[in-house]
């Protein structure tokens, strides 16, 4: 309970803050996107590419830990760069920036197609019901994942900068929270989004 009210009380502040800058990257990228400043876009679109990679296209349990892997290590690195307040901080801005490019891209060229959504192997898949449930799931369990993570990680700059903590001791405190708090929820929703991602490529088809 002590760690629950220091990551989502004492960080509230924080994570708002994170969740306002993501949003202000969102709108960015609509805005590159409608000037059709595509070298912008490059970049976003190389990430996108490398993290499909990493979690492969086939929607099975080596997806949902390799999402679960993905997004933990992720995470916690933009927690980690609280070593001033600034640099998770601009994590949040960017990250809402390579999503929404990302998102935006995809749609435009091949949201719907068979080499742009993992293939089900011809398994039993979720149908819309369950698809559209885990899809939010994970929309409310990833998000706020996000924000509270990188409101730590900028609470703990404003803490170092101050000198009431020092980075390390900073740290540890908010690496506890995040083992007992933040990875659990994630852990859900890679089984979640895991779920989602088979029933839309079927979806698609």
């Amino acid at each position: 309970m002590e760690l629950l009210r220091f990551v989502f009380v004492q960080h509230l502040g924080p994570a708002c803050w994170a969740a306002l800058l993501a949003a202000a990257g969102c709108l960015l990228a609509v805005a590159v996107e409608r000037l059709e400043l595509e070298r912008l876009l490059d970049l976003s679109m190389l990430l996108f590419r490398m993290a499909l990679r990493l979690v492969g296209r086939e929607a099975n349990a080596r997806m949902a830990a390799a999402i679960f892997a993905f997004n933990g290590t992720a995470i916690f690195l933009y927690l980690a760069c609280g070593f001033h307040p600034a640099l998770p901080a601009a994590i949040a801005l960017l990250t809402g920036f390579n999503v929404t490019a990302i998102l935006l891209a995809v749609s435009r060229t091949a949201a719907a197609s068979e080499e742009s959504l993992p293939r089900t192997g011809g398994r039993r898949v979720p149908g819309r019901n369950v698809t559209t449930l885990c899809g939010t799931a994970v929309l409310l369990l990833e998000l706020p994942c996000f924000a509270f993570s990188v409101g730590m990680g900028i609470r703990l700059g404003q803490d170092v900068l101050a000198g009431r903590t020092g980075y390390l001791e900073g740290l540890a405190l908010r690496a506890e929270a995040y083992a007992a708090v933040i990875l659990p929820l994630l852990f859900v929703s890679a089984i979640c989004e895991t779920v989602a991602i088979r029933g839309m490529a079927v979806a698609a088809e």
